[in-house]
């Protein structure tokens, strides 16, 4: 076999190559590539695959994953590449069938052919080298630590490479060829020095002398953007050698004294920031004027900042320090030409000698500066046109600038974004500003507030200037002001401070449509959107929707939060200027515009919502019903979602639920019905019941019976998951009741018929349950639902394996399981599988029922169905019980119901004890047994399951019969006859009875797991 790794990971099997589909398989492949002919340890791998998030089922898991490769490289089970070693695995590569073992043997012979003075030869060799390059290093191979620690070694080998390449190219004579070949090169490793060198020596070398020094030009540039440094020593020497060693002449200063505001007295935080500042500006004079852009949203503290920083750089700047706030107090723009004048008054140009023209006034300024080592803070700057007359014209002095945009044409400047304060430097600015221990004696009030001022500076400054001016006022009482969003904006104004007016400076300043987009978004009442819902919001194409969001960005309304599945950022607003934002919608916005807005991105959401439901192949009630959508997102977005839905969802979740809230009432119940499979899956149950309640609520609302009658499906399921069994019955037969009202077939109907039916099997009512299941078989082939069908099917089984009836017990699971793989319903062949291995333990087929089990663990994990995997695994554990592996059975199970009781499912815990029960009463461990046992029956009991209360009895008898004496042998009867009465009360066969032999109850777990609503 060879295999390729310098790009996406691929397989040569003899006749092609081809990438591996799974990423679980990738990143297996590619963690035993970078260790080939070495020993991984399984625990290794494991880490390496599931990161810290390790399931209990890992260790399975991974041998599964083994098999598949072994198949997918063309080896069998036993023999071949991928070897078993004691604890973990080998992967066997000959040699050079490793493309990056041929990369670093060609680069090693160029080198050696440079060193020995054979240009050409080099130039051969590494050129080889570096085609073997196809992307970036295991490229599609899942990002885990070693990973890319990995490929940014094979990263750092192959820019080593190139730089040999260069160098072989610079002794050929090959100057012009390897100019090109940089250029290219460059644009993707911007920060490498020793290539910029090489590109001006060969651009020098080609007669090219203009190129090389631009190039240096735009090399000391992107390094001072970037990182904040001068070039270093290799790049300055070439530097000088392409300028034949001129240096430029020392030049007299004279001062001007300082212009600068007040620093703030209580200025607080941006340490880095300001070691970023200080770094570039205290530096040695450049070629040009060294420049920094602070930007942030409004309210950021961007002129306190500046002002801060400038005090601290006086010392560096002898010849003055100027200032001026390139806005009126009006808030209107002033035009360079009146900065200009007031600047050169202050360099000493007053009278006739002012000069009369902007331009000529310009060039006066920068004749003024030339000779100075100054520093200018341009305050408050709005756009580049204003900015550029007011730059010096020599490097001897400094600009410091702030601006609400970024400036993007702004060469050669560094930018320093302020973001908002980190908790606790928003509340040392607090408590600064408020001059007492107000904030320290109530802490959780500060807190608050910090919170309701969304960490901004300047809110922050006015909340405690608010509770500074008035003694009697307590931190509690003004957090419970701030509580109310819609007072907010008013609460945060203090003499001349006002958010309301900050954010509305910048609003002001925007083009119409990027005020119609930041008002739209002002409307959405969510964490972050990603930026195809601007197109949404705006009912426009989505570039239209882009230039407003872009326009947004660069002047700091909305910030980046975030990248999703597909590397697209992600956005949210400031909660103050969201407030702002709606404040502005209410009053320039028709009410039915701003509804249809939300509604256009309700019904986007919905349906992305409900592809990627379909493509996760979790839920058995059917598609969500179809709507009326008035907007349909991106042919590209909808792509990336159907390519990973899980991701999808779980980057949008919190974006959903809120939204769920927002929409008008017949998306509100879709979009949460769209969400319940995910959610369940996942085990957000508080998001599913908020969800649905909210969703029940709008479906009544407007008399919706179709919605009614599938949040109350949804509902019962959640309800049976979380063992409330009296409400999801009830639940059930409000949906059965909705349904029927409408008078039509629906996909959703056999689900809760056969919902109702398991819930009925658990209460021991089986005539009933029987009953309900045979109804949800029926109205789910009516509806064309196969998947509610595999469902129902399932739990009828389980009704006819407690009645002792296995081989019919069987024929319905293998029905289920034939009609989950039909339909593609990956859910349902899980529940199926591990019906079948349940029913082949009753039997004692020890080794079937494990592969059963096994298959049923991997196709949980495989759709990341975490409670699926504990419903498996506690089999296996019983299994392993049942197989005398006694100390691995101990942990599993102990595994298992820490994650039930983390999940709060109380089904699964009581099984569980009962396991462990069964497990330390045949390990000798008799009081640790009695306890597991009385703490099984105590839930078992709350839950009102006579079937699973009388299988429990049976252990119970069994560990009194272990204690001896007559008081045990009262309780042991006592505990056999309570068990055959239940059984009797639901008309369970006398002889269904847990077998007693050894503790084990071989016979005894007869039937699904844990949850019932899964089965």
């Amino acid at each position: 076999m060879r295999y390729r790794i310098l790009g996406r990971i691929d397989v040569y099997n003899g006749e092609a190559w081809s990438p591996l589909p799974a990423a679980k398989q990738r990143a297996l492949l590619g963690h035993l590539l970078i260790h080939a002919n070495r020993f991984v340890s399984a625990d290794a791998l494991i880490t390496e695959l599931w990161g810290e998030q390790v399931p209990p089922s890992a260790a399975k898991s991974l041998q599964v994953y083994v098999h598949r490769l072994r198949r997918a490289i063309g080896n069998g089970d036993e023999d071949g590449t991928l070897l078993t070693r004691p604890g973990g695995y080998e992967l066997a590569v000959a040699p050079g069938a490793l493309d990056a073992e041929r990369f670093t043997a060609l680069a090693d012979t160029g080198r050696t052919a440079l060193a020995d003075r054979r240009p050409d030869a080099a130039v051969d060799a590494l050129t080889r080298a570096l085609d073997l390059w196809r992307g970036r290093a295991l490229a599609d191979v899942p990002p885990t630590p070693s990973v890319l620690a990995e490929a940014a070694r094979m990263e750092e080998n192959r820019l080593a490479a190139w730089q040999d390449l260069a160098d072989a190219k610079l002794a050929a004579g090959r100057h012009e060829e390897l100019a090109a070949e940089l250029h290219t090169l460059l644009a993707e490793q911007p920060l490498r020095e020793p290539l910029w060198a090489k590109l001006m020596l060969a651009l020098h070398r080609s007669g090219r002398r203009s190129d090389a020094l631009q190039a240096y030009a735009t090399a000391r540039r992107t390094l001072l953007d970037e990182l904040g440094v001068e070039p270093g020593a290799e790049l300055r020497e070439v530097y000088r050698t392409v300028l034949g060693g001129e240096t430029p002449p020392e030049r007299p200063r004279s001062a001007v004294g300082c212009q600068l505001p007040a620093r703030v007295p209580d200025f607080t935080g941006r340490r880095q920031q300001l070691t970023t500042v200080l770094g570039l500006l205290h530096g040695e004079p450049a070629d040009a004027p060294r420049m920094v852009v602070v930007t942030g949203v409004a309210g950021a503290g961007k002129s306190s900042f500046a002002v801060h920083a400038a005090h601290l750089l006086r010392e560096s700047f002898p010849d003055g320090q100027l200032y001026a706030d390139l806005r009126s107090s009006t808030g209107r723009p002033l035009d360079p030409g009146e900065v200009l004048a007031a600047l050169l008054k202050t360099l000493g140009v007053t009278g006739a000698a002012l000069p009369a023209t902007p331009d000529e006034r310009a060039r006066r300024y920068r004749a003024e500066l030339a000779d100075r080592r100054a520093l200018v803070v341009l305050d408050n700057a709005v756009s580049e046109r204003q900015l550029r007359p007011l730059l010096p014209g020599t490097g001897d002095s400094a600009v410091l600038i702030t601006s609400r945009g970024g400036l993007a044409g702004l060469e050669g400047a560094l930018r320093v974004g302020l973001g908002l304060l980190p908790e606790p430097e928003a509340l040392a600015l607090l408590a600064r500003a408020v001059g007492d221990d107000r904030t320290r004696k109530d802490a959780k009030a500060a807190a608050r507030i910090t919170r309701q001022c969304g960490h901004l500076p300047l809110a922050l400054r006015i909340a405690g200037a608010r509770l500074a001016t008035r003694p009697h006022l307590s931190a509690a009482r003004l957090a419970d002001a701030l509580a109310d969003e819609r007072r907010r904006l008013d609460e945060l104004v203090a003499g001349d401070l006002e958010v309301r007016a900050s954010v509305s400076l910048s609003y002001e300043a925007l083009p119409p449509p990027a005020r119609r987009a930041l008002r739209m978004l002002g409307l959405l009442d969510v964490p972050t959107v990603p930026g195809w819902v601007l197109g949404a919001l705006l009912d426009g194409p989505y570039d239209e929707g882009e230039r407003a969001l872009d326009t947004l960005l660069d002047n700091h309304l909305v910030e980046v939060a975030a990248t999703d599945i597909g590397g697209e950022p992600r956005f949210r607003l400031h909660d103050l200027v969201r407030l702002y934002a709606h404040e502005q919608a209410a009053a320039e916005d028709p009410a039915a515009c701003r509804a249809a807005a939300v509604r256009r991105v309700g019904a986007a959401y919905l349906d992305l919502a409900r592809a990627a439901d379909t493509a996760l192949a979790a839920g058995f009630a059917g598609p969500v019903p179809d709507g009326a959508y008035a907007w349909a997102p991106p042919a590209a977005v909808r792509e990336r979602v159907l390519a990973a839905p899980q991701d999808w969802f779980d980057a949008e979740r919190t974006t959903l639920c809120a939204l769920v809230r927002q929409a008008p009432p017949d998306l509100a119940w879709r979009l949460a019905a769209s969400l319940a499979n995910y959610l369940e899956a996942a085990a957000h149950f508080d998001d599913w019941r908020d969800t649905h309640e909210t969703g029940l609520a709008a479906a009544a609302s407007s008399g919706d019976l179709l919605g009614e009658a599938v949040m109350h499906r949804n509902l019962g399921e959640l309800l049976t998951v979380q063992d409330r069994y009296g409400a999801a019955v009830a639940s059930f037969k409000r949906s059965l009741r909705a349904y029927a009202a409408r008078g039509r077939p629906e996909p959703g109907e056999g689900a809760a018929a056969a919902g109702l039916g398991v819930l009925l099997r658990l209460r021991g009512r089986y005539g009933e349950a029987a009953a309900c299941l045979d109804r949800g078989i029926a109205a789910a082939r009516i509806a064309d639902n196969p998947r509610a069908a595999a469902y129902a099917h399932g739990g009828l089984g389980t009704v006819l394996l407690e009645r002792g009836e296995a081989a019919a017990a069987r024929r319905e699971f293998g029905r289920a399981l034939s009609l989950s793989r039909t339909d593609g319903y990956t859910m349902g062949e899980y529940a199926a599988e591990r019906c079948l291995g349940l029913a082949a333990l009753a039997a004692g087929e020890l080794d079937a029922s494990r592969r059963h089990l096994e298959t049923a663990l991997v196709l949980a994990s495989e759709q990341g169905n975490r409670v699926g995997e504990i419903h498996a695994l506690q089999w296996l554990g019983h299994l392993d019980d049942v197989g005398g592996d006694t100390a691995r059975a101990d942990a599993t199970l102990a595994e298992c119901l820490t994650a039930y009781r983390r999940f709060g499912e109380r089904f699964g815990e009581a099984l569980t004890l009962r396991a462990q029960a069964d497990l330390w009463l045949h390990a000798g461990r008799r009081a640790e047994a009695r306890t597991a046992v009385q703490q099984s029956l105590s839930i078992w009991r709350r839950l009102d399951s006579p079937y699973w209360t009388a299988r429990t009895l049976d252990v119970l008898a069994a560990v009194h019969a272990t204690e001896g004496g007559a008081d045990a042998e009262i309780a042991r009867l006592r505990a056999a006859r309570q068990a055959t009465s239940l059984r009797a009360a639901v008309g369970l066969p006398a002889g269904l009875r847990a077998a007693t032999v050894d503790g084990r109850a071989l016979g005894g777990h007869l039937t699904q797991l844990s949850s019932p609503a899964s089965v």
